[in-house]
């Protein structure tokens, strides 16, 4: 399971990537992204893009492109489904919500029905 910050990584190699076998990508590019959501340190993406080799979404070469570090960036099979991961994810989610709002539902009718039958 990928944390907050690994998803909105990952979503933006993934928007990068998408046509592409590779490409290259700045740290800074990445942290600039992430700017209006998170709070990422140059360290903190070391090891988030790390994480995300670890757990096989990409492939993942560090290079030198005039003096400033490049990522070097490659999505493997898992990474190429990520979008679709993140779709199943949501699905679920709202299949669970909806699920516990109409159970909701029915035990209040049903406690209504039982105070009603029994606290006459």
């Amino acid at each position: 399971m990928l944390t907050f910050k690994e998803k909105y990584v990952m979503e933006y190699v993934y928007q990068k990537c998408q046509d592409k076998k590779s490409c290259l990508i700045s740290p800074r590019e990445i942290i600039s992204h992430a700017a209006d959501r998170y709070v990422i340190y140059p360290d903190e993406l070391e090891k988030i893009m790390t994480n995300l080799s670890y757990d096989n979404y990409i492939e993942l070469f560090k290079s030198d492109k005039k003096g400033s570090p490049v990522y070097c960036v490659s999505l493997k099979m898992k990474g190429e489904g990520f979008h679709r991961e993140l779709t199943n994810n949501k699905r679920n989610l709202m299949w669970l919500v909806g699920r516990s709002c109409v159970l909701a539902v029915i035990t209040a009718i049903i406690g209504g029905l039982i105070k009603i039958i029994f606290f006459r």
